[in-house]
């Protein structure tokens, strides 16, 4: 059965678009916006398994950076590499090689950067989505608990708006410790 699936994010929430991917247990890849806002979701038998993004925010060197993982400087070295590689090195394999980061780091980080893109993506209101039956050649599946990741991507916004109610000086006690406690399955 062939899966068929496209439409704008005005229509469609992004979670009824994962929803669905999840039940039919599909297989390919969901690409949601248009150039430099491209993000990509790869998904295994309904379990996303990896994620891209033309934004260079999401970049994996970038992240590793940001937590503190490695330096500005070894990430210039690292690029200098792949560049060199003509890009046929994953950015990750340098770092691991050079001893920049152990191979559970990688793991760490690139579990980071598959979060940071997914959360980013339920924050999507608007934008053009399709969901292809194929799944890149080069996509290396990550063995995420996909309940266990969209817990930390929720955590993760309800800490966002919590803090946008604290900085809009919301002061309402009762929304913020409803907020706070409130637990999803």
């Amino acid at each position: 059965m062939t899966l068929s699936l496209s439409g704008n994010l005005i229509e469609t929430q992004f979670s009824d678009v994962i929803a669905v991917l999840r039940q039919q247990k599909a297989t390919g890849t969901l690409t949601c916006g248009t150039g430099n806002d491209e993000k990509s979701l790869y998904v295994k038998n309904g379990h996303i398994i990896f994620a891209t993004s033309m934004d260079e925010r999401d970049r994996l060197g970038e992240i590793m950076v940001k937590s503190g993982k490695i330096t500005r400087s070894q990430l210039e070295q690292a690029l200098k590499l792949h560049h060199n590689s003509a890009g046929l090195k994953k950015i990750g394999a340098i770092f691991v090689e050079n001893g920049f980061v152990s191979p559970k780091d990688l793991f760490g980080g690139l579990k980071m950067q598959v979060r940071g893109i997914l959360h980013s993506l339920f924050l999507l209101t608007e934008g053009p989505y399709k969901f292809e039956e194929r799944l890149p050649a080069d996509v290396i599946p990550l063995q995420l608990n996909m309940e266990e990741l969209l817990r930390e991507v929720i955590q993760q916004m309800k800490q966002g708006l919590l803090h946008a109610l604290m900085f809009a000086g919301i002061r309402s006690t009762t929304m913020r410790k409803a907020l706070e406690h409130t637990s999803f399955p």
